[in-house]
């Protein structure tokens, strides 16, 4: 062998030279003894790989290190999508912080509650491209540490669920966790969800927009809400939290239609019923997303996504006709409408209002 040939597959850099064979079956070792999940270093040497075929493996790519003494194979990393990736930063962490719950953003992920703003963060690594940041909870200091924000704190088995496999904070402790830290409209909207889930969990594979109208359930679900929130005694806004719970509207089915509310309320509106149905003059039964129903006054909040095609705007045109015959009036709003120029949506309100209190206006 030549000195060129020698120094190439000798050294680099000061490091020996990975043998890829090696690294391929230690990153496969990895992957059995982990099935497919994280493992800690201590397991790895418990099964008989030493710290130097670690290392090579690392270095070479075909392991990943998601937390400080953690170990994943590349491939399984680099194959993931994004809820599957959260899944597995989380297992490092829990790994690394075994006394810890998971918490804040990534229970929302586990519970997948469908609101972006409350999803995990990530970080870009030049090596692992997008690793989610993950929260936890547990007793002492909190930090910020390797993609990982720690809450301190502790909480009781009340407030715990166990999901995949992993310690979690339930629903409700989840719900209020994220809210103190939220801005008004948007902790009202993800209280209202929260009420909807839970009113969801309790009776399963029932018609959740009648169980959302119905007092006993509303009642459940709002209660269950407040004794959580009596048991994070010490927290500051508990007092601001529990009104939202006391006015929380599980009948609403969107983000849009529980800020439109937070907005009707903070503009001291006339407050509407969410989630209602309502009879056409074709006999068809339409859910609305709020009515005044002395006034005959139904109000629509337009998300991006309520109509994507031609059929959706045909079928909700005739959806309208057939409510405005029955002696409805329809009011409608966008989201930049409730949440940018939320005086916009008011005005739009309160002048159909006018209209209908009109003398000598038949409104029944």
């Amino acid at each position: 062998m030549d000195n060129t040939l020698r120094q190439q597959t000798v050294l680099l850099q000061g490091w020996r030279v990975p043998d890829p064979s090696r690294t391929v079956n230690t990153e496969q070792v990895i992957a059995r003894i982990g099935n497919s999940h994280p493992i800690d270093r201590a397991a790895a040497l418990a099964q008989g790989l030493t710290a130097g075929q670690l290392r090579s493996a690392l270095t070479a790519g075909r392991l990943v290190s998601l937390q400080p003494g953690t170990l994943l194979s590349a491939q399984v990393w680099e194959a993931a999508e994004r809820h599957q990736r959260h899944l597995f930063a989380v297992a490092a962490a829990l790994l690394r912080h075994p006394r810890a719950i998971v918490s804040h953003g990534s229970a929302a992920a586990i519970h997948d509650l469908p609101f972006d703003r409350v999803r995990p963060q990530v970080v870009i690594d030049p090596v692992l491209g997008e690793v989610p940041i993950v929260e936890l909870t547990q007793p002492g200091k909190g930090r910020h540490a390797h993609r990982l924000r720690i809450f301190p704190g502790a909480a009781p088995l009340a407030h715990l669920d166990e999901l995949l496999d992993f310690p979690c904070t339930n629903i409700a402790r989840t719900v209020l966790d994220l809210c103190i830290n939220l801005p008004p409209p948007e902790a009202q909207a993800l209280i209202d969800m929260g009420l909807r889930r839970l009113i969801s969990m309790n009776t399963p594979n029932r018609n959740i927009r009648r169980l959302a109208r119905d007092p006993v359930h509303r009642d459940y679900a709002t209660n269950t809400m407040l004794t959580t929130c009596a048991g994070l005694a010490g927290r500051r806004g508990l007092k601001a939290l529990a009104t939202k719970l006391r006015v929380g509207e599980p009948a609403a089915e969107s983000v849009l239609e529980s800020i439109s509310r937070w907005q009707m309320r903070t503009h001291k509106l006339s407050m509407p019923q969410c989630g209602v149905p309502v009879l056409g003059d074709d006999g068809r039964t339409y859910w609305a997303d709020f009515t005044w129903e002395d006034l005959r006054i139904i109000g629509e909040a337009d998300g991006v996504t309520k109509y994507v095609t031609r059929a959706d705007h045909v079928r909700e045109k005739l959806r309208q006709e057939a409510l405005e015959r029955a002696g409805w009036s329809v009011v409608r709003w966008t989201w930049h409408e409730a949440v940018v120029t939320p005086l916009v949506m008011i005005n739009r309100i309160q002048n159909a209002i006018a209209r209908r209190q009109l003398p000598g206006r038949r409104t029944a």
